[in-house]
């Protein structure tokens, strides 16, 4: 038995949530190939993105947010691809940051997902992040709040009744 589709009033109901508190920086997870990345800026561009990314075959839509109480910064990468790996193609671009959350909405919705690191997780790999703000720049508090925040949107909106 396959679970249902996420549906539009799912995302919709996320991406108000995602807005619901001032300020958010919101930005597609990966750009397109040698495109510049997606930022959002309001609850109904968000859901015309996760709309036309759910609507082709193993669709995500896949995207970082960061609110201003949280004190930590996205970095843009440049992800250089190797040549012909992508024909026709040279770079891509995605974020970093110790304490972005990440969204993952998928067709089944029992696989979409929200998440962050933990500050316990930050300190253990940032050495191999230099260049980024030390995990100490953000404030856990606030990003585990978000992050449960919208973790229980996600789930009320997607749970199935069983009768």
């Amino acid at each position: 038995m396959s679970s249902p589709d996420l549906t539009d009033s799912a995302v919709a109901a996320l991406a108000a949530a995602v807005f619901d508190k001032p300020d958010p920086w919101v930005a597609e997870a990966y750009s397109d190939f040698d495109a510049e990345p997606l930022l959002f800026g309001s609850a109904n561009e968000l859901v015309s993105f996760a709309r036309r990314r759910l609507a082709v075959p193993k669709g995500l839509a896949f995207f970082f947010l960061v609110y201003p109480d949280m004190q930590g910064r996205a970095v843009r990468e440049t992800i250089r691809l190797k040549p012909r790996s992508v024909p026709g193609h040279k770079l891509r671009y995605t974020w970093q940051g110790w304490g972005l959350i990440s969204v993952q909405l998928t067709p089944d919705p029992l696989r979409s997902r929200v998440a962050a690191n933990s500050l316990a997780r930050a300190l253990k790999w940032q050495s191999t992040y230099p260049s980024l703000d030390p995990p100490s720049t953000w404030d856990w508090r606030a990003v585990a709040s978000h992050t449960r925040r919208l973790q229980r949107v996600l789930k009320s909106v997607t749970s199935r009744k069983v009768a």
